[in-house]
Formats: structure tokens, sequence, C-alpha cells
């Protein structure tokens, strides 16, 4: 026994040497905006919105030009980053808990799925079996009580539950007992006039500072741009008092806008301060479209993408996206690469370093990290979107949408009818070539069909008697 020891001892003195130490996992800071634009800050275009940070945090990473959310509402987008599947297999494919169909409509919406399953596999599932501890702070929107983040694979769960949105920005986030009451936030302090956007990030700083020695996954899911529009007095006034640009004008929104931004520099500025910036992933994006359709003038604009939130058309499913990753790509880097909400799961997990068999529960997601690292071609050959619901007092009605290279197809079902348009052309969606374009609009209508087929996609269900 005591020669074994020794010569167990012995080995491992000559291969110890040999033992470079394990480079430590990347933390992740996630930042999901609920209905930011595709267009809504300085580095996305905007002349009007000011937002030094995203503009510093895009000369840090990538910026991609051709991202896309899941859905064109928020729910669906969420429920896909936390698992790496489409909207339409899961079928949480609406805002939970939706709206439901007009009497008069063509449809019924089918049984829905309005909640994440906990037999789901999370992308927090999958960080903390690598050893990652995990934090939600800010609008969760996936289910009730028993589906809230801590039950997901979180360790700490801030401000997390089934709203939507706030019943106000401004502390206590409503008065106790209002249904979008932010819970548990006010409880933990703060004072009239704080601040949601500001105290949310006061609890993120507050979770980085405390597991700065340790690999953290953290989503900071803020709860703004989303109505209703509320922004700080003093930004207001500065909106106020400059001109609008390419139909953004609206100063509380962009106080709002602006408000976020500070946001992201107080988080940028404290992973600096700690020296976590060089190992410290972030990821910047929507949950969907930017929202067109109310406010006076309207909340913000998609130009020269056609509508917003909610609509099939660009200006709903794509969306601002900026990824700094140390180590990987050259900062500044531009990406005209189409990629998809439930790519940041594998995504995400190869830059932890996790092995491949650890994605593979996201069966429609696929890493966008060789792009990262300045591949030129993507991870999808096709793109598919299917909302079989009715939104907005039914001015949106049941769709699908493939897109493969630049045709983009969009089946309306309502009204029997198909689109098609070449988005390299016609970034903007104003010419409609479905009967023109014939065997292309039949291609891809084919492979939308398999599609919707191989996932389970559930379909809108016809009245009877129509």
């Amino acid at each position: 026994m005591a020669i074994r020891f020794i010569l167990l001892a012995f080995l491992a003195s000559i291969s110890a040497p040999s033992l470079a130490p394990a480079a430590p996992s990347p933390n992740i800071v996630f930042i999901l905006i609920d209905d930011m634009g595709w267009a809504d800050g300085g580095c996305f275009g905007s002349r009007y919105y000011q937002t030094p940070n995203l503009d510093r945090l895009a000369a840090a990473g990538t910026r991609f030009t051709q991202a896309y959310a899941s859905c064109a509402v928020c729910s669906p987008t969420r429920a896909a980053i936390q698992t790496g599947k489409a909207p339409a297999r899961l079928h949480i494919t609406d805002w939970i808990a939706g709206e439901g169909a007009p009497a008069k409509s063509r449809f019924r919406i089918p049984d829905w799925q309005k909640y994440l399953p906990l037999e789901e596999t999370t992308l927090a599932e999958a960080l903390k079996a690598l050893g990652y501890t995990t934090a939600h702070v800010g609008k969760w929107h996936l289910g009730g009580s028993n589906y809230f983040p801590q039950h997901q694979g979180f360790d700490t769960n801030i401000a997390g539950g089934h709203i939507g949105h706030p019943a106000s920005y401004f502390w206590p986030y409503g008065q106790p007992g209002a249904s979008h009451r932010v819970p548990g936030l006010a409880e933990r302090g703060g004072k009239s006039g704080d601040y949601l956007t500001d105290q949310l990030t006061d609890e993120a700083l507050a979770f980085i500072e405390a597991n700065r020695t340790r690999p953290f996954y953290l989503q900071v899911w803020h709860y703004t741009v989303h109505s209703p529009l509320m922004g700080k007095k003093e930004l207001v006034d500065k909106y106020s008092q400059i001109s609008g640009a390419n139909g953004q004008s609206n100063a509380v929104y962009a106080a709002m806008v602006e408000s976020m931004d500070e946001s992201v520099g107080r988080i940028l500025d404290k992973l600096e301060a700690l020296q976590l910036a060089d190992r410290t992933i972030v990821v910047f994006t929507s949950d969907n479209g930017g929202a067109v359709h109310f406010g006076k003038p309207p909340a913000t604009s998609n130009q020269p993408l056609r509508l917003g939130k909610g609509f099939a058309y660009e200006g709903g499913l794509r969306v601002p996206l900026l990824i700094k990753a140390p180590g990987v790509g050259r900062p500044g880097t531009v990406c005209d690469v189409p990629v998809i909400s439930h790519d940041f799961f594998p995504t995400l997990l190869e830059l932890a370093g996790a092995r491949k068999s650890a994605s593979r529960t996201a069966v429609d997601g696929r890493s966008f990290a060789p792009l990262l690292r300045g591949a030129r071609s993507g991870p999808h050959k096709e793109l598919f979107w299917h909302y079989p619901h009715y939104w907005n007092g039914g001015n949106v009605s049941p769709y699908s949408v493939a897109r493969a290279g630049d045709w983009k197809l969009i089946r309306f079902y309502e009204y029997d009818r198909e689109e098609l348009y070449n988005l390299k052309a016609d970034p903007s969606e104003q010419r409609d070539l479905a009967g023109i374009e014939l065997s292309q609009r039949k291609k891809l209508s084919k492979r939308l069909d398999g599609w919707l087929k191989e996932v389970g996609a559930q379909m809108p269900v016809p009245r009877v008697g129509n």
C-alpha cells in the first residue's frame, strides 16, 4: 500500500508541471430590452436618440445588422432564448396570456402553451452545470409563479414575474395590489422619484460585485422601453428641444432610451472597475421590433424597415444586436449575416467552453460564434417564423414567414394570401413579387410547409361554418 502511494505521488509530481492552468470561464451579461427597435441608437443609425454607451459597446465588439427576434412579440422570443427552440416548436407563440381572436375573425387561436415548462433545459441550467452562478434581474413574462426564474435554473431572481410591463416606471412601480406592480422590487428599498431602469441596474451591479471572484451568468432583462411611456423629466425636457429625424421624435421614448443607455454604461464601467471586462461577454439585444402602433407622435420608427412590433414585416422581426466577446474577433466589426434569438443558447455555451453535447436540447438554435471570429457564412440557410394569433385588436392576424437568402415569403392565413419580397433590393418590403417570381414563391412556400410540419406548429383553427 505504501509503495502504491509513493508511486502515485511520483506520477503526480512529474505530470503536474505540464498541466497548464485552465482558463477561467468567461462571465456573461445578457442585456435584453423590451420593444427596442432596430434603429433605436446612434450606432444603429438614429440621429435623434443619444446612446454613447451603446456606441461604445459597438466599437468594442460586433454589431449585427440582420439580427432577428424569434417572434415579433415578447414571450416567445424570451422562451426561445432560454431553450434554443423555435417558438412554434415550444407552442409558446404569443405574449402570455395573449389577446384572443376578434369575434368576426376567420379563425380561432389554437390551445397554445402559456408558460415555459420546467421540463425544458434552460440556458441558465446549462450554464449552472458548467459551474456558473446565475441571476435574473427584470422582466421574465414566461408564466405564473411555478415557472418563475428561480425554478428555471437561476440562483437569484429580482423583479421577474408574470407581468409583461410595469404599472409605473417610478417607485414603487405600481401601488400594492396593482395587477402590474413590479414584483418584489420596491420592497428591496427605494424612495419616491426613483426610476425603474436605474434600480434594476443597481441590483445588477450588486450581483456583479458580490460574484466577481466566480464565473457568473447575469440576465438584465429590462422592462424598458415598453409602455407605459414614462421618462425622467429632465430627459424628456432635453429631447423636447431636439428636432426629430427619420420618424423618431417622441421625447418621452427618447428619455427612456437614454436611461437605458446609461444603464449599459454603468454595467460596462463596473466590469472595468472590477477588472472583469476582459473576461466578460456582453450581449445587448431586443425581444422584438420597435413599437410603432401607439404614441403621439409614434413611440419610435424603424425606418427604412416596414411597420414594427407584432407585424410580419422587417420592422417587427429585425432587432438590434451587439456582442462584445473579449478575445473573439476584432473590435468594431459589423456583421450582415442573419442570426436569430434561439441561436443564443448554443452560441453562449460554445463561448463558455462547453462541449457541443451541452447544446443538444437546442434543436433549432445554431451557434454563430464563428461569425464573431470572422466567418462569412451563417448558421442558417433558412429562417422561419409562425404566429397563429391576432394582436392589436386584429390589426395583426395569423401568419407564417420564411426567409432564404435575400428572399422572404409571408403567408397571411386570414386573407389566404402570400407576399414575396427580395430584401436586398427592397429592404422596406414595398414591392410584392409573389405574382412575378412564381418559382421562388413556390419553392419557399413548400419549404415553409415542411418546416411547420417538422416542428409540429399549431395552426389557426377555422371557425365552424367557415
